[in-house]
């Protein structure tokens, strides 16, 4: 597959690199990695995100500002990462090849050629092995977007899929010229004011349940006007309230602008939370998994959710 798909990309003549809507570090580190390595290599690619505007904290990415919401009049090969199903890229179907990039157990298997190793601790570990399997150098930029895609996925290393090949390819990065105090330091202290308020309300609002073994914050569309949050300010939000010593899960719900919920759930040690977010037709991994929901009502929802995790709490 690795070199069916190398092929596939040498051949095009516009490369279409995808991150899946509302991105994180680990779609955007896998993007921005891809785009690097082919622009050096003088290939006609670009890249797309349906959503507007990215999330400041990923600023300091090399090559994020060249990231567009608006779809290039043509392109021949499209390749997605980090995308568990085609929905989340935004796109028609086309007269084009898909290579599908990703690291989740549940993905949908939706491209023309799917790499996907659900082993990986991030999608940009698939595009590394991707690019050393092609015997492609990898640059100090591309080191630096697969570096955060790993740490961004692992909760700096402290989720349970982590094996030795993890941190022989984050040594590996390093040793190609990411620097882990540098971006660390980029993604961990550069916190908004606005973030940091909603980070107020959180701990102030949310509940507990079954003896405190599960922690729930619902955060509306009225409380990111008030605090001036954006959406991508709750992020890792939910992770604060994984830190209290009696919790096992803790899940946020938040309200989309455009209606509906977005929901994600921590667990601690090898509590496979993503069991609940396949009953919502979503995905995950065992300690962070998530998922999206359309036409139903907070309490109800709430109500579901609280109902699967006492089966397994």
């Amino acid at each position: 597959m690795y070199k069916d798909a190398w092929a596939v990309i040498i051949e095009a003549r516009h490369i279409l690199l995808v991150s899946h809507v509302n991105p994180d570090g680990d779609t955007l580190g896998s993007v921005l990695a891809l785009y690097d390595i082919l622009k050096k290599m003088n290939k006609k690619v670009s890249l797309y995100n349906r959503t507007k505007e990215m999330p400041r904290i990923y600023n300091f990415l090399p090559n994020i500002q060249k990231i567009r919401d608006k779809l290039p009049k043509f392109y021949d090969v499209v390749v997605s990462c980090d995308c568990g199903s085609f929905d989340r890229l935004g796109l028609a179907k086309g007269e084009y090849k898909l290579i599908n990039i990703d690291h989740h157990a549940s993905n949908q298997m939706f491209g023309d050629i799917n790499i996907v190793d659900a082993k990986s601790a991030s999608a940009g570990m698939v595009v590394y092995d991707f690019l050393v399997q092609n015997g492609i150098a990898i640059s100090k930029v591309c080191a630096t977007c697969l570096y955060v895609t790993i740490v961004e996925d692992t909760g700096f290393f402290s989720y349970s899929h982590l094996e030795e090949k993890t941190f022989r390819t984050v040594a590996n990065l390093v040793r190609y010229g990411a620097d882990p105090k540098e971006i660390a330091e980029l993604l961990k202290s550069r916190v908004s004011l606005a973030k940091i308020r909603l980070l107020g309300y959180v701990l102030n609002n949310f509940e507990l349940y079954f003896d405190a073994k599960v922690a729930l914050i619902s955060i509306d569309k009225e409380i990111l006007i008030e605090t001036g949050a954006k959406r991508y300010d709750t992020k890792n939000i939910v992770n604060v309230l994984r830190d209290i010593i009696t919790l096992k899960v803790s899940v946020m719900i938040l309200e989309e602008k455009h209606g509906g919920f977005k929901v994600s759930l921590r667990s601690k040690s090898d509590l496979d939370i993503s069991v609940v977010s396949k009953h919502f037709k979503g995905g995950g991994h065992i300690n962070s998994a998530g998922f999206e929901v359309k036409n139903c009502d907070l309490l109800g929802l709430k109500n579901r959710i609280l109902d699967i995790l006492k089966g397994i709490v």
